[in-house]
């Protein structure tokens, strides 16, 4: 199967547009969205987010939602607004990943594949704020392997404002800096913005934190394989820490990986991010979806991953208690994690015959 960049774009919209029908507040029965529930929870009333109203994501996020929540007075014209913001992301996605599969002699058929055709891709476009996090994400690397060190920063900078655990991948990507100078600089530019902007909320609204990101340590074990150890609620404390060793360890061993391509690199980072966080929601595959695109490879295990994956949501409000271990979405949890987990190995293996790229000082 071949594909050009006109039947990539025309699969990519209609693939948005489905997307878009399934989660509509104007269906009778939708498929449910976080988007939508945002809508419910505060937004019907525009309300600065963080000042007047709590929101569980970084700033950049809640500013988005109330842009979409100013546009029109209804649940339909802000979904629809919201909906042309993602899209606008969505696009961008697309033709950075078509350009890198060219430059890296890759078929656009993987894009076709991982970016128009999953069915996650499909489900969970128009859910959260993760297709924009990918969005983000890969276009600073796709800048930063132009040599555009500083314009690279500021956009991982920007994607922290959208989800903060881009971060955990900055040390993986000073490696692919030439010259401490270059990297401090790289450093800098990619937390001053974040932490300005972070640091002007807390001086107006000293609550937004805890509200903002303290709150999600108190969340509980959410399709997370390890609630197969920790069942209880009582030893979820115990399980959030077994959750930190496990991502150490797993950082290590990507970390200390020679000559490794940066794509390839930052898919294992992701990876690993998601098999030992204790909260892993369905939409954030899509972290990973692009880097599979560019690698340009479909490992087998990616079929049964997808239909776990889009099975969790499905069978969510089914299920009279969800996050039950045993129940269908925690066992459709647990499969996904076990596809993932043999995705990663058959990356982490193939990446000692990869060698590394490098990137050269930004021009002048």
């Amino acid at each position: 199967m071949r594909a050009d960049k006109r039947i990539i774009y025309s699969a990519a919209v209609s693939s948005f547009l489905l997307s878009y029908i399934i989660h509509s507040p104007s269906l009778s029965n939708p498929l449910y969205s976080d988007i939508v529930s945002f809508w419910y929870r505060g937004f019907s009333t525009p309300r600065v987010p963080y000042i007047e109203l709590g929101f569980e994501y970084p700033p950049l996020a809640g500013f988005l939602t109330y842009l979409a929540a100013l546009a029109e007075p209804s649940v339909v014209a802000y979904y629809t607004v919201f909906s042309i913001i993602i899209l606008v992301f969505y696009l961008l996605l697309i033709e950075i990943v078509m350009r890198l599969c060219i430059e890296r002699g890759i078929g656009l058929e993987y894009a076709l594949v991982f970016l128009c055709l999953s069915p996650s891709m499909i489900v969970y476009s128009i859910y959260n704020f993760d297709l924009i996090f990918t969005s983000l994400l890969v276009a600073s690397l796709y800048l930063l392997l132009r040599g555009k060190l500083s314009l690279s920063a500021f956009t991982f900078s920007i994607t922290a404002l959208i989800k903060l655990i881009n971060l955990i991948a900055l040390p993986f990507i000073l490696t692919y800096i030439r010259g401490w100078r270059q990297r401090i600089r790289y450093l800098v530019i990619s937390i001053a913005p974040f932490a300005a902007v972070n640091l002007a909320l807390y001086i107006i609204n000293p609550g937004f934190v805890d509200k903002t990101y303290i709150y999600h340590l108190r969340w509980g074990l959410e399709n997370a394989w390890f609630l197969i150890l920790f069942p209880n609620e009582w030893s979820w404390d115990t399980a959030k820490l077994f959750s930190l060793l496990l991502l150490g360890y797993g950082l290590l061993k990507i970390y200390v990986l020679d000559e490794v391509d940066i794509f390839r690199r930052l898919f294992m980072v992701l990876a690993v991010c998601l098999l030992s966080t204790y909260v892993f929601t369905p939409q954030m595959v899509l972290w990973f979806l692009p880097f599979l695109a560019i690698l340009g490879s479909i490992p087998t295990p990616y079929f049964v991953l997808e239909f776990a994956n889009v099975g969790i949501l499905l069978l969510w409000f089914e299920t009279p208690n969800p996050l039950k271990l045993g129940s269908p979405p925690q066992l459709f949890a647990l499969l996904r994690a076990i596809m993932l987990f043999m995705i990663l190995i058959e990356v982490y293996l193939g990446s000692r015959r990869v060698k590394g790229d490098q990137v050269a000082e930004e021009s002048s």
